[in-house]
């Protein structure tokens, strides 16, 4: 496909994938006061803690430096693929590389 490239993410890539995850769960955090902070540190925490848990890896598909889709290596659904990027091909790209792993 040529636009994007796939591969594993690693703790580093938690703040491309943030807005991903936010996307898939309808969550949108507005940093407005340090309960607000401390939610925020709290839910980065948890992002890391699922980028390093080797039984659910996962790919992430970078257009640039932008993350514009992940998969779960391990049984878990279709791969996720920000809306301003579905209908190019990189859900079939992240599903084809998530079987070779297997």
């Amino acid at each position: 496909m040529g636009e994007f490239f796939i591969r594993m993410a690693t703790p580093a890539d938690v703040d491309r994938l943030w807005p991903l995850f936010d996307e898939v769960e309808n969550e949108r955090l507005i940093i407005a006061d340090n309960d607000a902070i401390a939610l925020a540190e709290s839910r980065r925490a948890s992002l890391v803690a699922l980028l390093i848990d080797p039984e659910s890896s996962v790919l992430v598909a970078y257009s640039g430096i932008r993350a514009v889709g992940y998969a779960f290596t391990a049984g878990r659904e279709w791969p996720f693929v920000s809306a301003s990027w579905r209908g190019l091909g990189v859900d079939v790209e992240l599903d084809q590389a998530r079987e070779a792993r297997r």
